[in-house]
Formats: C-alpha cells, structure tokens, sequence
C-alpha cells in the first residue's frame, strides 16, 4: 500500500509508513497504536486487542528469549513472540519482570519447562508481573504435535492480575495437578488440543478455582465421557460440583461413542457443546447430568433423523443447533415438534444420504420462536419454502441459503415477512425473473440485507428485480455475468433497484475479471452515506455526472482501469471520505491527478499503481504544509512542472527537489518562509540551475512577478520581515561562528561518548588496559617467565576459604621443590587499593588462574568478574592458563544459567574435588603438576 503524494488539497491525508516508534531491534517489531497494526499481516497479534497510546511488540525467529528480547524498551503493553524451531529449553516467567506495564503476553513455541518468576535474578519486589491479565501459550507454529512442557504447581502465583490463561497444543499431562491453583483472579480458562483421553484430568485440576467464570475445553482425543476421578491425579479429593460461578462453558470434542450416566454432573449447564454423536449415543446426552446446553453442535457419525435431534433439544432447553449429515426425508413438521424452543438452526449436508428431490421447508411453521435458519449444502433443484404456507411467518429474521443448481423463482419468499437478513451467496443460482406482480422478492418488506456474492451463474438481473424491497440497506451482486457473446456487462442500477436506490448505504456489485459499464439512469439522489465497492477487469460509468455520485463517502474499486470514458473516474466522487484503489501496474496509463479535487478526502490507499507513468505536473492550490521535502517527491522522477499555492509559512528543504531529475519549471505563488538556514539552498540552486525555471509570483508585486532578491521571511520573533537574501548572507555562512558552533557540538557529542563509555564499561576500562599491556607483553617477549609475581591466582568464595586454608596452600605452597606461591585476595590484595584493580594486578602477576567452582561461587558477582577477567586473558594469551576445579557436584540445570562457565565446560578439561579421601592424594599429584613452573628442558621440549 502506498500514498499519492502529487495529490494535495486542503484536506489532510493519512500517511501509514511502516514504523516502529522511533524503536530498532533485530527481532522485534514496535507499534504504539492498533492503527499501525492494521496494517501488517494478521499473525502479527491482531488477535489481541489494541487500544490507543499502547505499545506492542512483536517478535518473530525467536530461538532463545532472554537473550533475543534484550533491548525491548519496557513500557510494553502486548507482547508477542514467534518462536522457530529448534533446541527446546527453559523459559522463566521472571525474565519478563522487566515489563512492567505487560497486560498481554502471547508465546508461539514449546519449552522443556517454565519456571516462576521467582527463579529470576532480579532484585526483590520486581520478581513478578502485576499488571499482566491476558497469557496465551501455543505450540501452533512447531513441527511437534504437542508441547511436552513441564509447568510445575506455583508458576503462576505471582501473576496476581491474571485473568485470561490460554494453552494451546500443550500436554496437559505433563504440568503439575494444582498447576492452575493460586492465580487469584483467574477468570478464562481456554484449553485447546491438550492430547487427553480423560477429562478427569481438566475437571480436577481446576476444581478449587472459586474465581473461574469461562471455561473453555477444545480436545478432540477425548473419546468417552466418564464421572470424573481425581485419583488419575494422585489426589485425594472428591469430585463434587464446585462450580457456581461459571457463567460460560464450551465444549468441544471428537467422535463420543460412549457417554456415562452423570458424567457432566459437575456441570450442570453448557453454553456449547460440539463432537461427533451416533444416535444411541444422542440418547444417552440428557442422562450425563447436564439440565441444559444453550449451543449444541453435532456432526453424525451415521445419519441421524431429526426427531431424535429435537428430542435432545426438548430434555436439555437447546436454543442453538448445528447438524450434519441427518435423513432429510426425516425432516417435517412432526418430527420437529420438540424443537420448538430453538431460535437458531444450522442445517449442514443435506442431501449427501437419502436425497430428496423436493425439499419442503415449511416445517419452518412450527418453529416460532425460530428466528436464524442456515441451509448449506441442498441438492434440491427447487427450494420450496412458502408454496405450501397460508399464515406469514413473523418470527424469522435471518436466513442463509447454500443451493447447488437453483432457479429462484416468483413469490420465492413471500411469506417471509420480517425477514431483515438474507445471503445467498457462494450458490449456483442461474437466474433471479421477474414476472411483474410476482417478483422473486415479493414480499420482503422488511429486508435490509441481500447478498447474492459468488453465484456465477447468474447470467441476468432483470429490471425491476429489488424494486419492491423498501427495507433494503445493503445490497452484494457478485459474479454476474452476461451472456459471453457480450464483450461488457452492462448494469442500469435505476431500472435494477428503482426508487430504493436512493436508501442504500452499502453497495457491493462484481463482475468478477470482466469489464463492466455501469449506468445510474435518472437523476436520483441518496438520502444515506453510501459505501460502494466495485471490481471488475475494467469499471466505466455512461452517466458520470449525476448527483448520484455526490452520496458516495466511501469508496472501494478494484480494477485495472476505473474510468469514465478515458478520464479517470474518482473525482466525481466529490463528497468520499476514504478512497481505495486496486489498479495493476501492467494497466494503461491514466492521470490520477484530478484526485485533488477531492476536498473531503481523509484517507487515500492505492495499491499496485505504477506512479511513475502518472502526469507530469503536481498542482497544490491553497494547501496547508509544514515542509516541502524529499519524502513528498521520492516517486516523481518524471515530473517536470510543479506548482506551489501554499496558505501556510513553511519551509523548503533541498531534498524536496533532489529526486526531481525532469524538472522544467517551479513556480512559488506568494512563498511564505521562515527565516531559517535551512531554506538557504533555494538562492543559490536557483540562480544556478539552468535547467529549473524558477518563478516567484505575488499578490504584492505590480507585475505579478518578483525576483529572489525581493524575497521576504519570517523571522523567530514571528514579526520581522528582513529580506531573505540579506539574511542568508548575514547568517548561513561559514564564519568563526558556525566553526565555533560545530567544534562546541562535536566537544559536547565527546564529552556525551566519555560519560556514556565511563558510566557502561567504567569497571572494565582498567581490565581492558591490563588486557592491552598483556597482549603487547607477550608479542615482544618469548620468555615471559621472569615477569611472574605469583605461580597461581586462586578465585574462590569467601565461604569456601576454610577448604582453600586447610586444603589447598597444604599441599601446593608447603609441597616442593619447587615450592608454588598462590595469590589469595584475603592475603595478598594491597590494602587501600580499588578492588578491581587488585584483581587485575594479582591476575596478570600470576602464572595461572585457579577457579574454586561451588554454589557460592556461582553466587557471587566478584568471583564472576574474576572469572570474566581469566577468560577475557585466555583469549589474549591462547595458552593454558585457566584450571578449572569444582568442589562439589553442581546440576547442569543450574549451570546454565552462567553463559560463560558453560562455555569454558564445552572446550576446556577441569577436575572434581573427590569425596573419597582416599583418592584425595591423586588429586593433589594431578593439580601440582599442572601448576609447578617449567624447568629449561621442558620449555624447549
């Protein structure tokens, strides 16, 4: 989608450029409103809902998220992360602690587990989420059939303002049973495709949720409906109904061959319940202990007669029905006295088993409270629904019809007399007759709504044909063709609608990809705001200046051409609002310039226009502008005349003409601009760009013409005029001032670097002198052995110094010869000396570093900024330096949370303290003779 930006007029167009408010990151996308979000794909969280001045992100090839989300700016309100296949890992809720403001999190992949938020390292009181309501976990984008995820009891305790919890595509079986217990607020609970056999196993978890008002269970392996046993779940509650405050429960399941008596007792009521029922089956649903189900869909295993439907209706007080495949010879007004509760009936497969070749609808009488009926799939060649109906049928309102091979015929539906709603669409109806008092829709008085979309057998709409429908409001003709011996389909829209034509707010005509001419024929005037679409290969008008056109706010064509003759046709359109053109860039050039005579227009979308073939002029008559910049002319590469009447002071930036490379004149009437250096430009490319005309027109001047230097601006004070001239020289010139002023920037923009390094690497800057130092150190001498102070640095934890006293200096510093000396921190750190400077001192002093790797080393941030300092020389030297020792056995859970030592695990061989004393000696033997200095032969060895 693109914007015209030849076409101004005082109106404002709304220019939608893909953005990110300002926001750059490699995975992520940022939105500050749903407006921005409209206009991306649907999967980008357009299934959340967005308000104004909310910002959401959406993040997609997410393989690891604490590290891919890093740089999120933390005022998110929705967040969405698509994550690609791959390595399945942990993920814990305290990363996203960050974000303080999340109400909606939305999670596109599969982990191994998720931890609570309180596994994070934040600090205290920032280890949860307080204002997220609204968590969606899907396993909808990976490869796997469902996500094997391990959700242990507390995980979501600290979401204290959960509301709505959605799973989809995870094993219910592998989360924790009271998994959803402590999340106070929880309302929603959606569980899609949970890969169970046992509802037991959703019943019990949720038993002790006092909060729960929706529940919402989608899980098509669930094959038989038993009483539920909590004992599957190792507990030892009982399962009675604790439920009172679920207003909404919706069920939908597979094929049930098997219900059990007071199976759905702890229930009591179903707002939806769907499977595939047989009919002994059917007749076992009012024995599950449900007294009534408000939606109930059933897809037959066998064919099912629909007495035995409304038998179900009748025990349970169903008011919604959607069946498939049942005996439609079954269907009457006797078998369906039971069903008289419904109001709404949704008929699916008609005719796949015992055919009927003419389908009687009137059983439609005895329904009266009946007011939506939906047929889909009738192979009947003859819809009857009023021949055999003396009374009108008051109660139906809506009707939706699925016909293969019909014929619409006269008084079709006359004694339908409140119908308000009617779509037959995506049919094969091959003629809509007019037989003059008996039209097809006599009798729909009361019709608001006629869609006749994606019949594309119709091959005539004869005159009068929707004359006789007063109520109508909003009318689709789709895919109608005339005869092909006719090259155009050709419509009068007077002769089609009549009067009516005049109160319809919505217009939606189609030709599918043929050219179509279309004629209004009188001089009628719309009383409504009409909304009209059009599509067609080509869409022309014979009548293109009639008043019709004036009603028309907004407006949609979809067509190669959209013409009237050989002009184009939206600037009849003199009142629209939004405007929506669909061209191709392989179309006939046609100028689109005169959509500038649109005053009212506040939304302009063209999609696939070649702009480059369009006019050559840009004319802005009495516009309102701020800058005329590059942004506005970027596409006119052919544009050779512009014309500026601008209302406005504003400014003139030299990239407004940079792309204009056929420029041929420019003329300015009554320029008003600011005085600003920034406007310089327009004097000197004036005067020396031979190819550009530059004109300067002037209410003020005798000849109507003026030159540059009588130019006049407006200055900062907003009331002296000095010459514009004149100012640029005084002003926009190179002198001491403007180096001044560069060289204040440029020492200001230092200064903002120094500070920002100091305050981000402060710490680091000494370790990376020491770094340097080491590496110059090394290329200048071969033999480093006389620069060492110390055999080994040790970096351990305080806590572990009893082991580093009574272990470690016994048996290196006291075992010789040679004797090693270590460098402790508690012992040999210069006293009144910074802290890391100490470490970094003792490190490069010393031959070798030595970590003591224990639970309390992991703890600590200074055992890890030593470990951080040994690496950062491993990399510098390349030579075995770094001995790794672990005094006890650590988890490898737990160490993969420190990236680092990880790393060092995968390429480097360490040693483990043995809890065997006698194995202790060997230990000692192994480290000392890694750590003892190398004699003259074995460095030449």
């Amino acid at each position: 989608t693109v914007f015209l930006s030849m076409f101004s007029h005082p109106a404002v167009l709304f220019l939608w450029i893909q953005s990110s408010s300002g926001w750059m990151h490699p995975k992520c996308q940022i939105y500050d409103s749903s407006e921005d979000l409209e206009h991306f794909p649907t999967w980008t969280c357009s299934h959340i809902p967005h308000h104004a001045e909310r910002y959401t992100a959406a993040c997609h090839d997410v393989t690891a998220i604490e590290e891919d989300l890093l740089g999120l700016p933390p005022n998110i309100n929705t967040l969405c992360i698509f994550m690609t296949h791959g390595e399945n890992r942990s993920m814990s809720l305290g990363f996203f602690s960050q974000f303080q403001d999340l109400e909606y999190l939305y999670i596109d992949g599969c982990f191994t587990q998720i931890l609570p938020s309180g596994n994070s390292h934040l600090p205290s009181g920032n280890s949860h989420l307080p204002n997220l309501q609204h968590m969606y976990l899907s396993n909808w984008g990976m490869d796997s059939d469902c996500c094997e995820c391990h959700i242990g009891p507390h995980t979501f305790r600290d979401l204290v303002k959960l509301s709505h919890l959605t799973l989809w595509s995870y094993r219910l079986s592998a989360m924790s049973p009271d998994v959803f217990h402590g999340i106070p607020l929880l309302q929603s609970l959606i569980i899609s495709e949970p890969y169970l056999e046992d509802l037991s196993e959703i019943a019990c978890r949720i038993m002790n949720i006092k909060s729960l008002v929706r529940l919402s269970v989608d899980a098509t392996n669930i094959q038989s409906l038993n009483i539920s046993n909590c004992s599957i779940l190792n507990t030892n509650e009982s399962m009675t109904p604790v439920f009172n405050n679920l207003a909404r429960v919706d069920f939908s399941f597979g094929e049930i061959p098997h219900i059990e008596e007071g199976s759905l007792a702890w229930l009591q009521n179903l707002t939806m319940l769907a499977g595939a029922f047989s009919q002994e089956v059917l007749l076992d649903l009012p024995l599950s202990g449900i007294k009534q189900i408000q939606d109930f869909r059933c897809s037959g295993i066998n064919v099912i007669d629909i007495e035995r439907i409304c038998n179900v209706v009748f025990l349970l007080s169903i008011k919604k029905i959607y069946v498939n495949n049942f005996n439609t010879s079954s269907l009457s007004m006797s078998s369906v006295e039971l069903c008289t509760g419904l109001e709404y009936m949704y008929l699916s497969g008609l005719g796949s088993v015992h055919p009927s070749p003419h389908l009687k609808l009137n059983f439609i009488s005895s329904l009266k409270n009946l007011n939506q009926l939906k047929i889909d799939g009738l192979e009947d060649n003859r819809l009857d629904i009023c021949s055999f109906q003396k009374q009108p049928i008051t109660w139906l309102t809506n009707l939706t019809l699925g016909l293969k091979n019909q014929m619409l015929f006269a008084k079709q539906f006359i004694c339908l007399v409140k119908l308000q709603y009617l779509d037959i669409k995506l049919n094969l109806i091959s003629n809509i007759e007019d037989f003059i008092n008996a039209n097809t829709f006599d009798g729909l008085h009361s019709l608001t709504w006629l869609d006749l979309r994606n019949n594309p057998l119709i091959h005539n709409i004869e005159a009068m044909s929707f004359t006789h429908l007063m109520s109508l409001r909003q009318v689709f003709l789709g895919q109608v063709h005339n005869p092909l011996t006719e090259p155009v389909i050709k419509l009068n829209l007077t002769l089609i609608f009549g009067g009516i034509l005049s109160q319809l707010t919505h217009l939606y005509i189609s030709s599918a990809m043929r050219p179509m001419q279309l004629t209004i024929g009188s001089n009628i005037t719309s009383k409504q705001n009409l909304s009209l679409q059009l599509k067609g290969q080509t869409v022309s008008f014979q009548d293109c200046d009639r008043p019709f056109f004036q009603s028309v706010t907004h407006l949609h064509a979809d067509a190669e051409e959209f013409l009237c003759g050989s002009e184009f046709m939206g600037k009849y359109f003199t009142s629209v609002e939004t405007f929506d053109y669909r061209s191709k860039l392989s179309a006939k050039r046609v100028d689109l310039s005169s959509i500038n005579q649109l005053i009212h227009l506040r939304k302009l979308t063209l999609r696939q226009v070649d702009l480059l073939t369009q006019r050559s002029v840009l004319e802005m008559y009495h516009c309102r502008i701020y800058s005329l910049e590059g942004s506005l002319t970027k596409d006119l590469k052919s544009l050779k005349r512009v014309y500026l009447l601008i209302e406005n002071i504003y400014n003139v930036f030299y990239s407004f003409t940079e792309p204009l490379s056929s420029l041929k004149h420019l003329t300015f009437n009554n320029l008003q601009m600011f005085c600003s250096c920034d406007n310089a430009w327009l004097i000197t490319w004036a005067k020396g760009c031979r190819q550009v005309e530059v004109i300067m027109l002037g209410p003020y001047a005798k000849t109507g013409m003026y030159a540059l230097e009588d130019l006049i601006c407006l200055s900062d004070n907003g009331i002296d005029t000095p010459n514009f001239v004149k100012y640029t020289e005084a002003n926009c010139t190179t002198e001491v001032g403007f180096v001044l002023f560069v060289a204040t920037g440029l020492g200001v923009l230092f200064f903002m670097l120094v500070v920002l390094v100091h305050n981000l690497a402060g710490p680091y800057l000494l370790p990376l002198y020491h770094i340097t130092l080491g590496w110059l150190l090394e290329a200048m001498r071969s033999n480093t052995r006389g620069r060492y102070h110390y055999d080994v640095f040790v970096s351990y934890s305080g806590k572990d110094e009893r082991w580093v006293v009574e272990e470690l200096l016994p048996n290196l510093e006291q075992r010789g010869p040679p004797f090693l000396r270590l460098c402790l921190h508690s012992r040999d750190f210069q006293l009144g000396k910074d802290i890391v400077e100490n470490i970094t001192d003792s490190l490069y002093r010393s031959r070798h570093t030595l970590c003591l790797v224990s639970r309390h080393y992991l703890r600590s941030n200074w055992c890890s900024l030593e470990m951080k300092l040994a690496t950062y020389r491993l990399q510098v030297e390349q030579r075995d330096i770094l001995l790794l020792v672990f005094l006890e056995k650590i988890p490898p859970r737990r160490l993969s949370a420190h990236h680092r030592l990880a790393r060092l695990l995968k390429t480097r061989t360490y040693l483990d303290w043995p809890q065997d004393p006698n194995q202790h000696q060997a230990f000692w033997d192994r480290l000392w003779a890694k750590l003892k200095p190398q004699t003259e032969h074995e460095i030449r060895g």
